[in-house]
């Protein structure tokens, strides 16, 4: 498109939707981004982006594109400002462009082609303006021809193209773009966009990109066990800090083993004076004792010959050095001891209690808080009236935090209130690295369960996963707090914690997937349509796998009988009986 430009206006700072719309992901990346791209496959003169609230942010995610960012300091004063600026850019780097198309960022269906629809249609009708039609209005994009500049440059306040349009009728000409009338300005515009389901590896990968928080902390090696160290330790002292004997035997002179040698003495552990064994001596040693000086060998006691004060050597397979421990072979001081990334097991705190090592920086945890909802849920000792139901999904999905090593959990319930709710989340926001919101995230509850999400400026990343169970699945951000919204239906919800939020955890505490796969065989057949990956509550044994009964999501009694969950993928229709399939194992 010689001679065109592209502005892409992405200053304004979305206080309607509560939350900044040019970040807001669509097909896997922000909006704006969206946007630009769309507008280089058209094959402008050049493209210009004006940003204003949120603009280091926005520049972030185009950084790697051939655009033009013109900052707007003035952009709270209205859309015109950013016009007024856009236009100030593009004459000072272009002054000789006879057109420029407006764009704005929040239009996802936005293609390249209506860009060149704009452009070809002002060529065949030599127009000044050529306008997007949809909703029964004209809008953007907008292609205006440099007779139009200097009115562009007049707006003031609030004012955007359309007064321009609306005041010249004449000289426009009307291009359909119905999908135009999909923005994204309101929270209900949201909740269309997000219609579209996302595969389970798709949802594996934008949690993985999403999930950002580490943290670090001190604790002492009793505090530490599961934990991953976050630091290279280094020794402070050589272990063992002496010569030492491995074995119950006789220290002794290599070169004196042929002969008849005098006991002089013993050494058991921890004995703190040194003694010095000369020529056609031995001296009787225990297992961890101090080796003396100028011995280099131990035989074992089971290797001599001994007649009172003396012993004969009887190990033809004797070598230089057998069974004493060289100062410093365990840990050298100063010297690498443990890498970080070492998950901390008992031998591990073992190893550094060995050493010296008192306390260490580990990856700590996530604060990590439980919001429940539902009118219809009781607490545990209460009697149950018409229509309610014991609350199970705070109780298994606290049990199944605890087995993750997290041990700070808060657990809040909000009844079937979007205000209520907003309430505790804006506090659990405010307290937690990760919040898991159950229930209310159906396609019947969208608006209350996500609208309470985005009113607190948590950043949507999908709502529906193309997996059975726990397809109404949330999971949004909010500066490094990660936000699940997990379906309320108690197998759904353990399902979705499994398969995505230890995932998380572990990714967040830098230590190895707690989930593992595994292989075997089905002993039956299992049917499905295609379109899903299914996650059926199995048990494996030997080799061999088998679906439990009661598969409906609200049921736990098979879940607690089952040991892992069997993978029938997306694409597939169904399993048959001696095929072999992939199995996640419970942790």
């Amino acid at each position: 498109m010689q001679d065109t430009g592209i502005i892409i206006l992405a200053a304004g700072s979305s206080s309607r939707l509560g939350t900044a719309k040019q970040l807001l992901d669509y097909q896997h990346k922000p909006l704006v981004k969206h946007a630009v791209e769309q507008a280089l496959a058209s094959d402008p003169a050049c493209v210009i982006v004006v940003v204003g609230a949120n603009a280091e942010a926005v520049a972030g995610t185009l950084v790697d594109h051939d655009v033009k960012i013109c900052y707007n300091d003035d952009w709270s004063t209205g859309m015109a400002s950013s016009i007024r600026k856009g236009m100030e850019t593009l004459l000072n780097d272009h002054p000789l462009l006879t057109r420029c198309i407006f764009s704005v960022c929040d239009q996802p269906f936005l293609k390249a082609h209506h860009f060149t629809q704009l452009f070809e249609s002002q060529l065949e009708s030599h127009k000044g303006i050529i306008a997007s039609a949809y909703a029964d209005t004209l809008g953007v994009p907008v292609l205006f021809r440099n007779t139009y500049f200097p009115l562009l440059q007049q707006l003031q306040g609030d004012q955007g193209a359309k007064k321009i349009i609306t005041a010249y009728p004449d000289d426009v000409v009307a291009i359909a773009f119905a999908d135009g009338a999909v923005d994204i300005d309101e929270p209900a515009d949201l909740k269309y966009l997000m219609q579209e389901m996302v595969s389970v590896s798709e949802a594996n990968a934008i949690i993985k990109k999403h999930s950002h928080f580490v943290r670090t902390g001190i604790k002492t090696l009793s505090e530490s066990l599961g934990y991953t160290v976050a630091e290279q330790i280094i020794s402070k002292y050589d272990i063992p800090g002496f010569r030492q004997s491995s074995m119950d035997g006789y220290a002794l002179k290599f070169e004196d083993r042929n002969n008849r040698l005098e006991i002089v003495g013993e050494m058991r552990a921890g004995k703190q004076s040194d003694v010095t064994l000369l020529s056609g001596q031995a001296m009787r040693v225990f297992t961890g004792a101090p080796i003396p000086t100028a011995a280099d060998t131990v035989v074992m006691q089971e290797r001599v010959y001994r007649e009172g004060d003396w012993i004969t050597v009887a190990d033809e397979q004797l070598t230089l050095g057998m069974h004493v421990r060289e100062k410093g072979s365990e840990a050298a001081k100063g010297v690498w001891a443990l890498a970080q990334g070492t998950v901390l097991t008992p031998a591990a705190l073992g190893f550094l209690a060995g050493i010296g090592c008192e306390k260490l920086l580990i990856f700590e945890p996530p604060k990590v808080a439980i919001i429940v909802t539902g009118d219809e849920l009781q607490e545990l000792g209460q009697p149950l009236s018409f229509g309610q139901v014991y609350d199970s999904n705070s109780i298994q999905l606290r049990a199944a935090l605890q087995k993750a090593g997290i041990e700070t959990v808060q657990v809040f319930h909000a009844a079937d209130d979007p205000a209520a709710l907003e309430k505790i989340l804006g506090q659990a926001l405010l307290a937690s690295d990760l919040v898991l919101l159950v229930g209310g995230v159906s396609v019947g509850d969208y608006d209350f369960v996500v609208q309470s999400a985005l009113a607190q400026s948590v950043r949507p990343h999908f709502h529906k996963v193309k997996q059975k169970p726990g397809k109404p699945l949330f999971f949004g951000t909010k500066d490094e707090t990660v936000v699940f919204g997990l379906p309320g239906n108690p197998s759904s919800a353990l399902t979705c914690f499994y398969l995505y939020v230890l995932p998380a955890i572990d990714r967040m505490m830098q230590r190895p997937d707690s989930v593992c796969y595994s292989k075997a065989v089905t002993t039956v057949d299992y049917p499905k349509n295609s379109g899903l990956t299914h996650f059926i509550k199995a048990h494996s044994m030997e080799g061999k796998v088998l679906p439990l009964h009661a598969q409906e999501s609200y049921r736990l009694q098979s879940y607690a009988q089952a040991n892992c969950l069997l993978v029938i993928p997306e694409e597939s229709t169904g399993i048959v009986a001696g095929e072999e399939v992939q199995v996640i194992v419970l942790p």
